[in-house]
């Protein structure tokens, strides 16, 4: 008979959990969805197609990149084979802004974190992003798209 009570227990208790699970409200966060953007000689770029949004007249996405061969980390002995980089795009004048860059041990974004950097909306630099190029490709793909832009009304 303790047999029996004790698995009706576990059956009540697994019930309980399947159906709070069932339940469970969805996450809040959308998933990262990598998108292949540009492929070089030496590295592949993916755009976060979930983080693409309009700030004003710019655009800003997430992009991953990772690195054919680790490329050297600005703390001494350390290297780095991708890196996850939030860009502000100036569509209209073909410029790319990096606003926050983390470089990984790994591809993907696995491993440690070796490097860590970022500048504020008045301390950015710009760097053009002509066509067929890495930068080209983000602006492109991100520009293209952006949510519509805002009309007042």
């Amino acid at each position: 008979m303790r047999n029996r009570t004790e698995l009706a227990a576990v059956a009540a208790v697994l019930t309980s959990l399947i159906s709070s699970c069932a339940t469970a409200p969805a996450p809040s966060v959308p998933l990262e969805v990598w998108y292949k953007v540009a492929i070089s000689g030496s590295e592949a770029a993916f755009v976060d197609t979930n983080s693409i949004r309009r700030v004003g007249t710019l655009v800003d996405v997430q992009v991953k990149e990772n690195y054919l061969a680790p490329k050297p980390a600005a703390k001494e002995g350390k290297t780095f084979q991708s890196a996850r980089t939030d860009y502000r795009l100036d569509c209209a004048q073909r410029k790319v802004a990096m606003r926050e860059t983390e470089a990984f041990e790994g591809s993907d974004l696995q491993g440690k974190e070796v490097q860590k950097a970022s500048r504020n909306d008045r301390n950015l630099i710009w760097m053009d992003a002509p066509r067929a190029s890495v930068f080209g490709e983000i602006l492109d793909y991100g520009c293209k798209n952006a949510p519509a832009a805002a009309t007042g009304g």
